[in-house]
């Protein structure tokens, strides 16, 4: 089976679509124009991007489009009123059957789910107020479980409403439901959540068929995790220590074994079934401004599982894959 990503690449300024068949070497399939729009990989030849005319203070038309990338034909798959905080944030059901997405306003936060049944709103929470962001804690995720019978929304930005989320496909109906979580993903196959809560280092899971349980006996307040395709619980994330500097750590087999790599590495983002991206942080010294003391130097690398080896990359970002997990 061919392994597609969405991609940016060292120097470059437009996004392309690579086969990732071999991480080491990324072969480009066709390039993207359109500027610093952040697409999605919807199936193996369709790509979604969001736009706005809106702002946070002064709603407008928002848009999801997509595009078929091989015969050049765009149509818009949603349209609002828009322009807030967390507007556009979407996701596709892993048959491309549903698309959920985020409407924001000064008036509230809606979540809609569209299929060919329509357009629904399933959940609404209150406006995002204007406020700093701690890129440790706050988080916002919305993706189907790879079994395509559940969306989660997870979010710390919403001034009333639960942060985390899990409603039932079928009739938009909660099945799980926080007031305070982040930093939340699927696994790679069913429909097993783990996320932690704010300011805590406890991660939790929550199964459609066991209800919630402590997914590691380790205490770690994990940022941005990701779940891997095809690895069955292969989950890769950042834990900062005390000084701020990152540690990249890989887990399998729910939370049984696995730990943390060598240097100072964050942002994992996988690229195909055994191999995910990373980013070389370094101290910033006086250089930081108001940001942290440790930040990305522009050196990246890929990671193997399979050959536990690392690998100097061309790639600057990942922006989604194809086969995602429930593609397989």
């Amino acid at each position: 089976m061919a392994q597609e990503a969405l991609l940016r690449l060292q120097g470059a300024t437009n996004t392309v679509l690579a086969d990732v068949s071999n991480p080491k070497a990324p072969r480009t399939l066709c390039g993207i124009s359109g500027g610093s729009f952040q697409p999605q990989l919807v199936t193996q030849t369709m790509i979604s991007w969001y736009a706005t005319q809106g702002a946070p203070d002064r709603p407008g038309t928002s848009v999801i489009a997509i595009l078929d990338l091989f015969t050049g034909t765009s149509t818009v798959a949603a349209t609002w009123s828009g322009g807030g905080f967390l507007d556009g944030l979407h996701a596709w059901s892993p048959d491309r059957g549903f698309l959920a997405y985020v409407a924001s306003d000064p008036s509230g936060v809606r979540l809609h789910v569209l299929s060919g049944g329509g357009d629904r709103v399933i959940a609404t929470m209150g406006s995002v107020p204007a406020r700093g962001v701690n890129p440790n804690e706050d988080d916002a995720y919305l993706a189907f479980s790879p079994d395509g019978a559940y969306i989660a929304f997870v979010q710390t930005f919403t001034g009333s409403g639960d942060q985390l989320q899990v409603r039932r496909i079928i009739d938009g109906s909660v099945a799980f439901s926080l007031s305070r979580g982040t930093m939340a993903t699927w696994g790679s196959s069913g429909s097993r959540l783990y996320f932690r809560q704010p300011g805590s280092s406890l991660v939790q899971a929550w199964d459609s068929a066991a209800g919630v349980s402590q997914a590691f006996g380790q205490q770690l307040a994990w940022i941005r995790p990701r779940a891997g395709v095809g690895t069955e619980t292969g989950l890769v994330f950042t834990v900062r220590d005390a000084a701020g500097t990152p540690h990249t750590w890989l887990y399998g087999h729910d939370g049984r074994s696995g730990g943390p790599l060598p240097n100072a590495r964050s942002s994992g983002a996988w690229i195909n079934s055994t191999t995910f991206f990373y980013v070389e942080e370094a101290a910033c010294g006086a250089n930081c401004g108001i940001g942290p003391a440790w930040q990305p130097d522009g050196k990246t690398f890929t990671f193997d599982i399979a050959q536990q080896a690392e690998t100097a990359s061309k790639i600057s970002q990942v922006y989604g894959i194809w086969p995602r997990a429930g593609q397989l």
